[in-house]
C-alpha cells in the first residue's frame, strides 16, 4: 500500500486524548522490531522490562518518579515505538549508531507546545528534520502552519505514513514492555 498520501481512520489527536497521552506525548519510532536492542540503545536497566498494557504502564509510572520509564513494543512490520511514560528522556545521538533510524516527537497539549524542532530523526548520530530531506513525499499535503491541534495531527499522520501504521484502538490495546532508564544513564 502506498502510504505517501494515506490518512488514518480516526483522529490521532482524539485517540491520544481518549487514552490520556495527549497532555504530554513523547515518542520515538525505531526501524527495528528487536525490543531488546532498543532497550539497550536507550540504556535501559538490564532486566527491568515489565510486559504490560497501557493502563499498567501508567500506574507503574505514577509510582516510580525517580527514573525515566519507557514503554517499548512493536509498532508495525519493521518498526517499534517507545513512549516515555514517566520522567523525562532525551534521546542522544549514540542511540542511532550503526545506521539505525530513530524518529522522535513530543508535545505538551496542556501548554500548547511542540518540541523545538517538531519531528526529528537521527541516523548514525546525525540529526535531521522529518518533513524535509528524505521524507518530503510523505509530508507534501500536510498542514504544518495550522493551529496546535492540526499541527499535532499532521505530525502523527507523518509518522504513520513513514512507519506504515497510524495510531488506532488495536495499537492502544497492545501489550508492550515497560523499561526503566536510570537517572544519569545519559550524561548531560
Amino acid at each position: 500500500m502506498d502510504m505517501t498520501r494515506a490518512r488514518p481512520m480516526e483522529s490521532q489527536w482524539d485517540l491520544l486524548d481518549e487514552y490520556n497521552l495527549n497532555a504530554s506525548f513523547d515518542a520515538a519510532w525505531i526501524d527495528t522490531e528487536d525490543i531488546g536492542e532498543i532497550a539497550e540503545r536507550f540504556r535501559a536497566e538490564s532486566g527491568s522490562g515489565i510486559p504490560c498494557d497501557l493502563s499498567t504502564a501508567f500506574h507503574l509510572a505514577a509510582t516510580k518518579e525517580q527514573d525515566s520509564l519507557v514503554w517499548i513494543g512493536t509498532h508495525s512490520p519493521g518498526w517499534s515505538i517507545a513512549i516515555t511514560m514517566g520522567g523525562s528522556f532525551t534521546l542522544r545521538e549514540e542511540a542511532s549508531a550503526g545506521g539505525r533510524l530513530i524518529i522522535s516527537y513530543w508535545h505538551m497539549a496542556d501548554l500548547g507546545k511542540i518540541g523545538d524542532e517538531g519531528m526529528t530523526y537521527r541516523r548514525d548520530g546525525k540529526l535531521g528534520t522529518v518533513g524535509v530531506e528524505g521524507f518530503q513525499e510523505y509530508a507534501r499535503d500536510l498542514n504544518s502552519c495550522a493551529d496546535f491541534q492540526e499541527e499535532v495531527q499532521s505530525y502523527l499522520i507523518l509518522a504513520g505514513r513513514i512507519t506504515g501504521r497510524f495510531l488506532d484502538r488495536d495499537w492502544f490495546a497492545t501489550s508492550r514492555v515497560l523499561y526503566r532508564i536510570p537517572r544519569g544513564a545519559w550524561p548531560r
